[in-house]
């Protein structure tokens, strides 16, 4: 039976390893402050309490790598939410499968996360796309059947 040696990636815990290194997160600050300046993308939800949600789950339709438990997402992988349909409700993006909450939902959140991203700045813009999210941006889910 082989013997692990010391020198290898094992034992070094503490050391960092460049070669090994993720791609580093991309960075907006301006962007997610716009974005919790916009109503909850949820379809008729009117609540005032905003919080950015993060979109984790990977979609390689769309692009979207996997990402780890200790990780975010770049900034423009971002969509408001209220906080109820955050973290608190008994369906919230926290609380359930995330394909799961956008599909019920009936929203892509990638393509709307991408256009909210390119449309930054433009409050009104964006404010329209939120509105209309479930018809511009259905779910894959919705019109793969």
């Amino acid at each position: 039976m082989a013997r692990i040696a010391p020198s290898t990636p094992i034992y070094q815990r503490g050391q960092s390893r460049t070669s090994a290194q993720r791609r580093p997160r991309l960075r907006d600050r301006a962007h997610l402050e716009r974005i919790a300046r916009m109503p909850c993308a949820v379809p008729g939800c009117r609540s005032g309490r905003i919080q950015v949600a993060h979109i984790r789950f990977a979609c390689a339709i769309e692009g979207a790598a996997i990402v780890g438990k200790a990780e975010k997402p770049d900034d423009w992988r971002v969509l408001p939410l209220c906080v109820f349909h955050h973290m608190e409700g008994p369906e919230a993006q926290h609380r359930m499968n995330e394909a799961l909450f956008w599909a019920r939902h009936g929203i892509n959140p990638y393509a709307l996360a991408r256009a909210l991203y390119n449309l930054s700045g433009d409050s009104e813009a964006m404010q329209l796309l939120l509105a209309r999210a479930p018809v511009i941006f259905p779910d894959r889910a919705t019109y793969e059947i």
